[in-house]
């Protein structure tokens, strides 16, 4: 119960650490309350980093090959579109999921992200040395009809920590939801609390 303790307020403190931003938003209450979430669309170039050890492994397991062939298969084209794949439909939903009750105004506007870094710490890392999951975007809010951006994020960056160490790892493991997906909803969540702007006490 100690360790599930620990690594909850861990979490907690990733969160916190996730919403230290240095960008200011500088629309009002009103005008977000004006806008609605037509589409999300998420953009992974050549330089991308993407380092998500499971998602190769799941590359492995639909090529009907062994988990222990997902390294050498990881440098394959095929791999890293079944990676980007997997990673724009995890952003876009959580974007998504957590956009729309909020963003449900009369004019359309879409979320562009432009995913410049996804770092997945390994199993091997994190009982060595330690690590956290991160996930680095430039992130637009881009009127729908006319294309102009109407707000932009550069270098946004999120994390989620992981458990570290034996016994973190293996509660990770048992206990939590799968970390491609708390970092992709910790992305999610920090960019609308962003959004939102603060409520006077």
């Amino acid at each position: 119960m100690v360790m599930i303790s620990r690594l909850a307020s861990l979490c907690f403190l990733a969160a916190v650490l996730a919403g230290c931003n240095t960008v200011q938003n500088p629309l009002a209450q009103q005008q977000i309350e004006s806008l609605r979430l037509a589409t999300v669309n998420v953009a992974i170039s050549d330089t991308t980093t993407l380092w998500w050890g499971d998602g190769d492994r799941a590359f492995a397991r639909s090529k009907g090959r062994s988990e222990s062939d997902a390294e050498e298969l990881s440098k394959t084209p095929e791999a890293r579109a079944f990676i980007a794949n997997a990673v724009t439909a995890k952003i876009s939903a959580a974007l998504e999921q957590q956009l729309k009750p909020v963003l449900a105004g009369q004019r359309p506007v879409k979320v562009v992200v432009h995913l410049r870094r996804l770092y997945m710490a390994s199993v091997i890392q994190r009982l060595v040395v330690g690590g956290h999951h991160e996930l680095v975007a430039d992130v637009m809010l881009v009127d729908a009809k006319t294309g102009s951006t109407i707000l932009a994020y550069p270098d946004f960056r999120t994390i989620a920590l992981a458990g570290q160490g034996i016994g973190g790892t293996l509660v990770d493991a048992a206990v939590l939801a799968d970390p491609i997906d708390r970092l992709t909803q910790n992305f999610a969540t920090t960019y609308r609390d962003w959004l939102l702007p603060q409520q006077p006490n």
